[in-house]
């Protein structure tokens, strides 16, 4: 049996490859995991895998609600399995400097991200505003 149980059941073999991952959620309902490698020179292995992970629906009591209740979506319990081995793979051969490098390039990232967001709204609310 594999050290890590749920990785290999997600079809990894190569765990002393990660580097690191990211998650996101997808709208409501759904996760993102996305599993980073470091490859050797030539190799024809894909740097990067994406893994969708679905959100259970589930019916709370809420007394502030119209109908007394509210649905919530939970993560999944596989996901919450995998990344805690990610995060024992990823502790093991990161420094503090390996991972403030990794938080600034995924900040740099971000920014980027949130600038193209805001100038795709802008130009779509002045083409709007046009149109009125």
């Amino acid at each position: 049996m594999s050290k890590f149980a749920t990785l290999s059941e997600m079809g990894i073999k190569r765990c002393d490859e990660i580097t690191h991952y990211s998650l996101r959620q997808d709208g409501k309902s759904r996760d993102i995991l996305k599993i980073y490698y470091k490859r050797k020179k030539g190799s024809v292995l894909p740097e990067r895998k994406t893994f969708k992970f679905g959100r259970s629906a589930k019916m709370v009591a809420d007394a502030s609600a119209k109908t007394g209740s509210i649905e919530v979506f939970e993560i999944s319990p596989f996901l919450l399995k995998a990344i805690a081995e990610l995060d024992k793979i990823v502790d093991q051969h990161q420094s503090d400097k390996d991972k403030v490098r990794l938080m600034i390039k995924r900040l740099e990232q971000l920014e980027k991200d949130v600038s193209f967001a805001t100038h795709e709204i802008k130009s779509i609310l002045k083409s709007l505003s046009k149109e009125l």
